[in-house]
């Protein structure tokens, strides 16, 4: 039995497709983040505040990358968009 789509759903269809892409790669990159900068590297450059904080500086991961072109970009056609 076909399903069939209506007109009045395609665009609600569209916006699910996207999302849910958009979701399966930002969980694929924060899943592979981890791979360049490992605990070791972590722990060697890490400082400690009275033994009760640990702060370590490491390189930026793609996921952040991609997150904050994305905020940029929407931020900007929304700006367009609605100013």
């Amino acid at each position: 039995m076909p399903v069939e789509i209506s007109q009045a759903q395609l665009p609600s269809i569209l916006l699910l497709s996207v999302i849910l892409a958009a979701v399966v790669i930002a969980v694929y990159l924060s899943l592979k983040s981890g791979d360049k900068y490992s605990v070791e590297d972590s722990e060697r450059d890490a400082i400690s505040f009275a033994g009760v904080v640990k702060e370590a500086q490491g390189p930026i991961t793609t996921f952040l990358i991609l997150a904050f072109i994305v905020l940029i970009v929407w931020a900007i056609a929304y700006l367009f968009l609605y100013l």
